[in-house]
């Protein structure tokens, strides 16, 4: 079998990006598609906790060995979206405000979809699937 599934249920609190990591890592194995998915995920991650009142994520990993294709999606229970600059400039001495920007640099794709109590940050990495 060549493809991969996760989806887990994490604590909304700053450790949550290195589970997060260790599970891309489980479902990945290593290389350039887990390095940039791990960087990514954790940018993801961090976006969430950092703006959600929500004391869960869910975190769904989906890699396939056979097409090189991998998707990562993170949820919160907070439809509200704050303002998002997808093109920041001139951050490079702030503090934070450039995980958007990674995401959108190592992705091929990426968005954010609201429903209900809740919203979903998505990315796909490598190869399109077929």
């Amino acid at each position: 079998m060549s493809a991969h599934l996760i989806d887990i249920t994490l604590p909304a609190t700053p450790a949550a990006a290195s589970v997060a990591r260790q599970a891309l890592g489980v479902c990945v194995g290593a290389g350039e598609l887990a390095d940039d998915g791990r960087l990514a995920l954790s940018e993801a991650v961090a976006n969430a906790v950092e703006h959600t009142v929500s004391d869960r994520l869910r975190l769904v990993i989906s890699h396939d060995e056979e097409t090189g294709s991998l998707m990562c999606a993170v949820r919160d229970g907070h439809a509200d979206l704050a303002p998002a600059d997808r093109t920041r400039t001139g951050c490079g001495d702030e503090e934070g405000g450039r995980g958007l920007g990674i995401i959108a640099a190592l992705s091929r794709s990426w968005g954010f979809s609201t429903f209900g109590h809740g919203k979903w940050l998505w990315f796909c990495l490598g190869a399109a699937p077929a």
